[in-house]
């Protein structure tokens, strides 16, 4: 990549998850990225798992929402099939360890064969295959990028994307990010070098775009100025390092705190950053990002 820029590639998680999604917030959201110029790259859960409907059908005024935002630069890409925490791979200990993760934690240790067995490259490829042909067909164009729920991953899994999409976005380079909520606020920020960057990379063989964390989930001011020192760290050393800079939010928790308030200063920052820097910050979506 050109050394003279930066590229910032801002993502959402959870579009059409129900309990996770509401229209209003989608649509302010999309607003607001328009507002600070910025392009957004949303991952799409195709099926909705109560019903085992198809997105739309749950949620019907999200393709009309979703083709005039690509139409307007924002990519969309697949988030899961169901969003269910085992249906690719397993999570890793820092999400499992959440507050809201204990069964799923549970489940993990005790059927841990078993669910290795399940992530079969065989088995990844056909419902990553069922998820985005959904998307496709009810969308009307290539979906070439993928995120996994909870960030979860295998072998399978990565073979599996290897073959078919562009890029995934499923690995986390910057763990600290979930020891906050995790009421572990003592923890220094990860570092991030190349060799380790490599050493996330390699892990997929599919162009990966390592995740740095979801700096505003369910953000209280109390931890505010904590977790935008973390984001400062994060856009620094991703400017030092000349890799993307690959934040998340997720639909309505960014409404649920004062996600919108950080992700304002995240954006200042990164502007001042980059100019420090002598670069010149581009706000891109990972499908632009791999055309590259």
């Amino acid at each position: 990549m050109p050394s003279d820029k930066f590229f910032f590639a801002m993502t959402v998680d959870d579009v059409a998850l129900r309990g996770w999604y509401c229209e209003e917030n989608f649509r302010k959201l999309i607003a607001f990225f328009d507002e600070e110029k910025v392009r957004g790259t949303f991952f799409v859960v195709p099926v909705d798992e109560e019903t085992d409907k198809p997105f739309n059908e749950i949620f019907p005024e999200i393709p009309g929402i979703i083709k005039e935002a690509a139409a307007n630069g924002h990519a969309f890409g697949q988030h899961g099939i169901r969003h269910n925490r085992f249906e690719l791979g397993i999570p890793p200990a820092m999400v499992l360890d959440l507050p809201h993760e204990t069964e799923n934690k549970r489940y993990a240790a005790e059927n841990k064969a078993a669910l290795d067995a399940d992530h079969s490259l065989e088995n990844c490829r056909e419902r990553l295959r069922f998820g985005r042909d959904i998307l496709e067909k009810v969308l009307g164009f290539p979906i070439r990028g993928f995120r996994s729920p909870a960030v979860q991953n295998s072998c399978g899994m990565f073979q599996a994307l290897a073959e078919a999409y562009d890029f995934d976005s499923s690995l986390v380079w910057q763990q600290t990010g979930w020891d906050y909520p995790n009421s572990h606020p003592d923890v220094p920020p990860r570092e991030l070098d190349a060799a380790r960057y490599a050493e996330i990379v390699s892990a997929c063989p599919a162009i990966e775009y390592p995740l740095a964390c979801d700096y505003t989930w369910f953000l209280p001011p109390e931890r505010y100025e904590l977790t935008l020192a973390l984001a400062k760290h994060d856009i620094d050393a991703c400017i030092k390092l000349g890799v993307p800079f690959v934040p998340v939010c997720h639909v309505d928790p960014v409404y649920a705190g004062e996600g919108i308030r950080m992700l304002r200063d995240i954006f200042a920052y990164a502007r001042q950053a980059a100019a420090a820097a002598g670069k010149e910050l581009e706000f891109t979506t990972l499908e632009k990002l791999s055309e590259r």
